[in-house]
């Protein structure tokens, strides 16, 4: 009985390291991409065109005391790589007419400007949007001169397809 013994673990560890070999042999050895800009959706280079859905943030709405409740927006933003810059519409933007220089970080796009304006009873030091290229999440925030950073909206953004036509 001893013996039988014996030999069903040498046969069950021989089956079991012979499994083990297999799927080693079998494992796909590439390494992980590193999340850099060229890994990310869309290429690093010319104009994306996007579109974007988006919304106050309540917190940002609360924080500068807007009253008005402002419905969902469709809107157009743009990055150019060449230029490194982009825009977005809206009443509070960074438009096409001034451009914000573009700072590329992982799969975020982030364009920021200085600003100098009264709004909402505070004065607004500068205002930025960041776009991540790998979830479509939009962000706007604004500086205030008390030190403050206020996101004011949020939403998501797709890369605009054109057609062959």
């Amino acid at each position: 009985m001893l013996k039988n013994t014996a030999i069903g673990i040498a046969i069950g560890l021989l089956v079991m390291g012979g499994i083990w070999g297999l799927v080693h042999l079998m494992d796909d050895k590439r390494p992980e991409p590193e999340l850099v800009a060229e890994s990310v959706p869309g290429a690093s280079k010319g104009v994306m065109d996007l579109i974007c859905e988006l919304e106050l943030d309540l917190d940002g709405q609360l924080a500068l005391g807007i009253k008005e409740n402002e419905p969902s927006r469709i809107t157009m933003a743009q990055i150019d790589f060449e230029k490194k810059s982009g825009w977005y519409q809206g009443k509070i933007a960074i438009s096409e007419s001034r451009a914000g220089p573009l700072n590329l970080m992982g799969t975020r796009m982030k364009i920021y400007r200085p600003a100098m304006f009264q709004r909402f009873g505070v004065m607004i030091t500068g205002e930025e949007f960041v776009v991540d290229r790998k979830t479509g999440s939009f962000v706007q925030s604004l500086s205030l001169q008390d030190g403050r950073t206020v996101k004011l909206i949020k939403g998501t953004c797709a890369k605009v397809i054109k057609p062959p036509f």
